[in-house]
């Protein structure tokens, strides 16, 4: 007993003191004490190490996903807003019209045909005696429903929001080349194209802006086009193929993409310059539509408003009438925030799991331990140890338990980031505020759970410990 009382006797007083060597000397009886119960302490670090690392693990990954997300969602085009032109009754493009070729005796072209035919819609109007009431018509419809390059190239001026811009044309048609004839998609467009969709060549190049003003005869294939007109995609380079009677070269073939998000094949198109489409195919002055870059996602609503009503003026339209619509990538956005929801929600979940799986663990091994130390505890007690010097050891006890799970576990996590981020995986990311707040938990973690268990400590009856003894 005496020595017991000697062996103890050093350590009355030890906590609560400034003296560095006493905290130093404190440090060491505790890791004494709990080396004495490794296993106890072991399964008690246990729980806070599997939550420190689960925690700190999802929220690094959880960040990297969504940095790859982002990108990712730039690369669909979440940053780009599709503007289209919506029909419009009773106008007619006579620009268009003065370039169709003319009608013979032996048939007429469809836009001939068109134009001479009256419409549903002018004879309803013959009908009511409404066919030469221009102030109804003009009431009625806009002057002008095309959508062209100068209406593009007037937003990507007055807009600083817009970034860049490509105007397109899109419309179903055949490509020969001599001796097979494939259906596919005949893409008008800029040089702005494969930026702003995210669409390279794999193969050649794509056209200049000097060929797009030349209205050069060139153009691109798509990947499953180029191989079913000439068997692969570098037999296609520097071959013919003639769309519409218009014989054009190819230049580039694209790279393998499947299809868009809108829906689009797009390794079953053949690309050109809009230019060339509209003068030499098409024979018209408008386009289908236009791609726009945007700087930023921010007041989209504003942004949409403001397109609407330049292209309004431009157009001559009546108040509250519109001849575009403008659609933004809202199945990326909603992708993106689905995919990031699920991964915070089920990472939070396991990591709180495991914390609260620790903080119970550390309660139910500190509890034991004051069972098995209640000689100590008396010892302690009688040498002149206060209930407050016994509770603070119980709890720095426990707080130094969830502190060494906490530290292992959150650099075993950030380990694992950095192999993950070295494989090429997901981007790497760091974040100090995260392992620190990670620390923090699992400090108070500790303490929590230690609480209780050194109340009970503190409170231990001195003489029935020492006569149990």
């Amino acid at each position: 007993m005496t020595q017991r009382l000697s062996r103890f006797n050093g350590l009355s007083g030890l906590f609560g003191l400034p003296s560095l060597a006493r905290a130093a000397r404190s440090l060491h009886m505790l890791c004494t004490m709990l080396a004495r119960n490794r296993l106890r302490s072991v399964l008690a670090t246990l729980g806070v190490f599997l939550g420190a690392l689960l925690l700190t693990l999802i929220l690094h990954v959880l960040e990297s996903v969504n940095i790859m997300l982002e990108a990712e969602a730039r690369r669909l085009g979440s940053h780009v807003a599709t503007l289209t032109t919506t029909p419009v009754d009773f106008v007619r493009n006579s620009s268009v019209l003065a370039e169709q070729p003319a009608a013979t005796d032996t048939g007429l072209s469809e836009t001939a045909r068109s134009a001479e035919e009256p419409t549903e819609e002018e004879r309803l109007l013959e009908s009511l005696g409404l066919e030469d009431d221009e102030a109804w018509r003009t009431q009625q419809a806009p002057k002008s429903a095309a959508l062209t390059v100068e209406d593009i190239r007037a937003l990507e001026k007055l807009l600083p929001q817009i970034d860049t811009a490509a105007p397109f044309v899109l419309v179903s048609g055949q490509a020969a080349n001599g001796i097979l004839l494939g259906n596919c998609q005949l893409l008008g467009t800029t040089t702005d194209f494969p930026a702003l969709r995210h669409f390279f060549p794999a193969q050649g190049r794509f056209f200049t802006q000097e060929e797009l003003e030349a209205r050069a005869r060139v153009c691109l294939l798509g990947a499953s086009l180029a191989k079913r007109l000439f068997g692969s995609e570098k037999k296609a380079l520097g071959r013919t193929v003639t769309v519409d009677k218009c014989t054009l070269t190819v230049i580039g073939v694209m790279e393998e993409k499947g299809m868009d998000p809108s829906g689009l094949r797009l390794d079953e198109m053949l690309i050109l310059p809009v230019t060339t489409y509209c003068q030499r195919l098409g024979k018209q002055d408008h386009v289908s539509g236009a791609w726009l870059g945007l700087s930023s996602r921010d007041n989209l609503a504003a942004l949409e408003e403001d397109i609407l009503e330049i292209l309004g003026k431009r157009h001559h339209l009546p108040e509250g009438r519109q001849d575009c619509t403008l659609a933004f990538a809202e199945q990326v956005d909603e992708m993106v925030t689905n995919a990031l929801k699920l991964i915070r929600t089920l990472g939070l979940i396991g990591s709180g799991l495991s914390f609260a799986i620790g903080t119970l663990g550390i309660l139910s091994i500190m509890t034991l331990l004051v069972r098995s130390r209640r000689l100590e505890i008396g010892m302690r007690r009688v040498v002149g140890a206060t209930r407050k010097k016994i509770l603070l050891q119980f709890v720095a006890e426990a707080a130094f338990l969830s502190t060494a799970g906490g530290l292992i576990g959150v650099t075993t996590a950030l380990l694992l980031c950095a192999l993950i981020a070295l494989s090429g995986l997901l981007p790497g990311f760091f974040s100090a505020s995260i392992t620190l707040g990670v620390l923090i938990l699992s400090i108070l973690c500790g303490i929590l759970a230690g609480s209780y268990p050194a109340w009970k400590a503190a409170h231990t009856d001195v003489l029935q410990a020492l006569r149990e003894s």
